[in-house]
């Protein structure tokens, strides 16, 4: 089982559930959004850590990068090519569905994407995100398997 891919699925869910649950419009942060985004990404470095000492391969904790590439890559081609690179999209914004899934797939960074609206960092930020906490995670894991496997080798 991935822990990574798990756990990056429940946080869509579980802030899918605050988000709608809270109150105020769609751009008020507030410091329990941060909170709650905060923990949600120690939920992910938690995921790399277990993908560690279960001994997955570090492969396994970047199955959400690679998607978030994509979805960034998708993005910035409709958003160059418009409308002569019409697939999913009827309208000018060919790129606003790709965006849109982007952004909703890392919704537990929401707060970080209202702050960053208007700069390109908006959608670079998570993808950034979804390499480091959970490879963060996996590098702990595997520093502190070796270490107890040092400590019992006596």
């Amino acid at each position: 089982m991935n822990y990574v891919t798990v756990i990056y699925l429940l946080n869509i869910l579980l802030y899918a559930m605050y988000f709608f649950g809270r109150t105020g419009g769609e751009t008020d942060v507030s410091a329990a959004d941060f909170f709650v985004s905060g923990i949600l990404s120690l939920l992910l470095i938690f995921a790399g850590y277990l993908n560690a000492r279960k001994k997955m391969i570090y492969r396994t904790v970047l199955w959400m990068f690679f998607v978030n590439v994509l979805l960034f890559i998708c993005s910035g081609v409709f958003d160059q090519f418009g409308s002569h690179f019409n697939i999913l999209s009827t309208g000018n914004s060919d790129s606003f569905w790709f965006t849109l899934v982007l952004i909703a797939y890392n919704g537990y960074l929401f707060p970080f994407t209202v702050i960053l609206e208007g700069s390109g960092l908006a959608l670079i930020f998570p993808v950034i995100l979804s390499f480091v906490l959970p490879s963060l995670g996996y590098l702990i894991g595997k520093k502190l398997h070796q270490n107890k496997q040092n400590s019992t080798d006596w």
